[in-house]
C-alpha cells in the first residue's frame, strides 16, 4: 500500500523509477508525486471557478481521481476510468479503501468522452497524448479546464524528428533550448486541435520535469476566441538565438509551435500562495 496526500492505494510496485518506468496495470510512479501535488492546487483553483464534474481519464491506480475527491471537496463529481480490466479492478479496490464516492469506468478514453461532458479532463497516457487530444474536445463543456501529460520528451525535443512530424505535425530541433521547443510544440498542437472544434486554448501552467512534459490550461468555445488562440501558433527560427516568425535565410526552423506565454502569471501567483497552505 502507498500513502500519498490523503490517499491510500494498493498498486503493482514498479521499482524501475528512472524515466517513465514500465507500462503495467495499476502502474504507480513516485516521480509524479510532485505533479499530483500541483494538480491538487490546480483543481482547488478551478473548483473555486465553478468546476464540479471531473474526469481522471487514464487512471491506472486511480490515485489522481481519489486525491482530487478527498482533498478538494465532496461536492465534486469524479469519474475514474481505465481501459485495462486489471487496472479497473485495482481502482475499485482503492476507491473502496478510501471511502469515497466515484464512478469507476472501464472504457476506451475516446469512447467515454464522446458520450459524457466534463468541466475538467485529465489526460495522462503512457507515451504520447497526440492520438487522444482530439477526443478531449468532444467531452468538454463550453468552458472548461484540461491537464495533459507527454512522456515522449525525446520525440518532442528532436531526438526522433520523423516521429515528431508524424505525431505532432511539427518540426523539432535537437539543439539549445530543445526542451522548451518540445513543450511549445505540444502546446501548439493542443491549440491547433482545439481550433478544429472552435475552442480557444490558454496555457495556465506548462513545464518539463524529469521524464515528462505537463500542461494545465483553460478552454472556451467560440470561433473568435479560437482564432485569437491560433494567432499564437507560429514558428521559431535560429539566427544567433531563437526568434519568432519566418526567415528565408534561416536553416534551423522549428514549428508550428506555441509562440505565446507558457503560463498565466496571475494563476502562478495563486499557485505560489496556495503552496504555503497545508493541503487539508
Amino acid at each position: 500500500m502507498i500513502e500519498e496526500g490523503k490517499a491510500k492505494i494498493f498498486t503493482v510496485i514498479n521499482k524501475d523509477y528512472k524515466g517513465p518506468g514500465k507500462k503495467s496495470a495499476g502502474f504507480y510512479n513516485p516521480t509524479w508525486h510532485l505533479d499530483r501535488d500541483i494538480q491538487i492546487l490546480f483543481c482547488r483553483h478551478i473548483y473555486q471557478q465553478g468546476a464540479r464534474k471531473f474526469l481522471d481519464g487514464m487512471a491506472a491506480t486511480g490515485i489522481r481521481g481519489i486525491r482530487i475527491k478527498k482533498e478538494i471537496s465532496k461536492d465534486i463529481s469524479i469519474d475514474i476510468n481505465d481501459v485495462s480490466k486489471k487496472s479497473y479492478e485495482i481502482i475499485l479496490k482503492n476507491v473502496k479503501e478510501n471511502g469515497i464516492e466515484a464512478t469507476i469506468l472501464n472504457e476506451k478514453f475516446c469512447n467515454l468522452v464522446s458520450r459524457k461532458k466534463y468541466d475538467y479532463i485529465d489526460l495522462d497516457p503512457y507515451g504520447s497524448p497526440s492520438p487522444y487530444i482530439p477526443c478531449i474536445f468532444e467531452g468538454l463543456k463550453k468552458k472548461g479546464f484540461i491537464s495533459i501529460s507527454a512522456t515522449d520528451v525525446a520525440t518532442l525535443s528532436g531526438v526522433f524528428k520523423k516521429t515528431c512530424m508524424r505525431r505532432y505535425l511539427a518540426n523539432p530541433l535537437k539543439m539549445q533550448g530543445a526542451k522548451e521547443i518540445g513543450l511549445r510544440i505540444l502546446l501548439g498542437y493542443i491549440a491547433r486541435i482545439a481550433g478544429i472544434f472552435d475552442y480557444s486554448f490558454k496555457p495556465m501552467l506548462s513545464y518539463h520535469y524529469a521524464h515528462y512534459f505537463r500542461v494545465y490550461g483553460s478552454i472556451e468555445k467560440g470561433v473568435k476566441k479560437a482564432e485569437k488562440s491560433l494567432a499564437c501558433v507560429g514558428q521559431f527560427y535560429w539566427e544567433n538565438g531563437w526568434k519568432i516568425g519566418k526567415s528565408l535565410n534561416a536553416k534551423k526552423i522549428a514549428g508550428p509551435l506555441w509562440t505565446g506565454k507558457l503560463h498565466d502569471k496571475n494563476f502562478i501567483k495563486i499557485l505560489e500562495s496556495s503552496e504555503n497552505k497545508k493541503i487539508k
